[in-house]
């Protein structure tokens, strides 16, 4: 026998596996979208004082 009975691939199957192909993606996606947007908000947790002392060259 060379080829299924039932074909894996069709009208009904393909919106199926092609949501369980695309999902990794779109959640590494996400997650790096998520990852960026905390590194870049990073910085605006500082108060003044303490971006002064770096500015100046004093790191503790």
């Amino acid at each position: 026998m060379k080829y299924p009975l039932v074909p894996l691939v069709n009208e009904l199957t393909f919106p199926l596996l092609f949501f369980w192909f695309c999902l990794p993606f779109v959640m590494l996606l996400i997650i790096m979208i998520i990852w960026l947007q905390l590194l870049l908000n990073e910085g605006k947790f500082c108060s003044w004082s303490d971006k002064m002392l770096l500015h100046k060259g004093f790191i503790y």
